[in-house]
């Protein structure tokens, strides 16, 4: 992706931060959806090997379960719907657990874009030299999930193919599935110890030791820098003086409004928007170039 190879690694690092903390945080329905659409669109355009269809049911399935059992733990509210053993079943809570539930689906959405920002390269040269171990820590967790979901496709084709699934009881089914799962996850822990006695055995970590590539902060970075740090600002001197603030308990009530909300969701949906702005940058340039061969 362009922005991986042209920006230095702390611009969208930074930009990601920013994002992400301000969408777990705020609690805004307006800027939960910006990064929600931010996530969405660059996902579907740089990442369409990232979407797939078991994700966005298990994204909804835990978007309504969330939505649903809120109520059941928050009896704040001044609606009730219905009583659940006596405790009463609100629309405010219900509400609330919907923006819960798609803040939830948001932030993991956005923890999925990572890759297309900051790839493992950038966040070696990043922490390489400040914490070596985190750096490998990070790398490893990153991928770890990816890594164990192609293994164990590869190992639920083998046992399929020497018909280990093939006998009609579930309890002999279950047990071939649990034995699969040890295995695989053995196997994912071992390669885990590998990776980190080989990077040692190569050297990393030690003090003098470059990096593989060189990463030079130009002032191009800068001034992407200064105009994410400048977007979050904005946004954050809106919340920090309640121009975005939103009361869910006991009745769901905007606390103020006005040219600081305003500027504050504008400034925060550039934000979220900025690497897809990116990437689409990109596409039509490569496609300008490719109609002219």
């Amino acid at each position: 992706m362009a922005i991986q190879r042209k920006s230095h690694p702390v611009v969208p690092l930074t930009l990601l931060l920013s994002v992400l903390l301000i969408a777990m945080f705020a609690q805004i329905p307006a800027l939960t959806a910006c990064a929600f659409a931010g996530a969405v669109l660059l996902l579907a355009t740089a990442g369409r090997s990232l979407v797939t269809v078991r994700m966005i049911v298990g994204y909804l399935v835990l978007w309504v379960l969330v939505a649903v059992t809120n109520p059941l733990f928050s009896t704040g509210g001044a609606t009730p719907i219905v009583f659940v053993s006596g405790r009463p079943y609100t629309v405010e809570a219900l509400l609330y657990g919907v923006h819960l539930g798609c803040m939830l689906i948001t932030v993991l959405l956005w923890f999925r874009c990572e890759p297309l920002l900051v790839s493992e390269e950038n966040r070696f040269f990043l922490f390489g030299r400040i914490a070596p171990k985190l750096a490998l820590l990070l790398s490893t967790v990153l991928r770890f999930v990816p890594l164990l979901r192609r293994r164990a496709e590869a190992m639920r084709g083998a046992q399929t193919a020497v018909g280990v699934y093939d006998d009609p009881d579930w309890l002999h089914r279950a047990k071939s599935h649990m034995t699969t799962w040890s295995a695989l996850t053995t196997w994912s822990l071992e390669h885990a110890i590998d990776t980190g006695a080989a990077m040692k055995a190569r050297g990393y970590g030690l003090p003098g030791r470059t990096s593989y590539r060189t990463r030079r902060f130009g002032w191009k970075d800068g001034i992407c820098l200064i105009c994410i740090l400048a977007l979050t600002a904005i946004t954050v001197t809106a919340l920090a003086a309640d121009a975005l603030s939103i009361n869910w308990y006991p009745q769901i009530t905007r606390v103020s409004a006005g040219t600081l909300a305003t500027l504050g969701i504008i400034a925060y949906a550039v934000l979220a928007l900025l690497p897809f702005g990116a990437f689409l940058k990109e596409e039509i340039r490569w496609n300008f170039y490719r109609s002219k061969m």
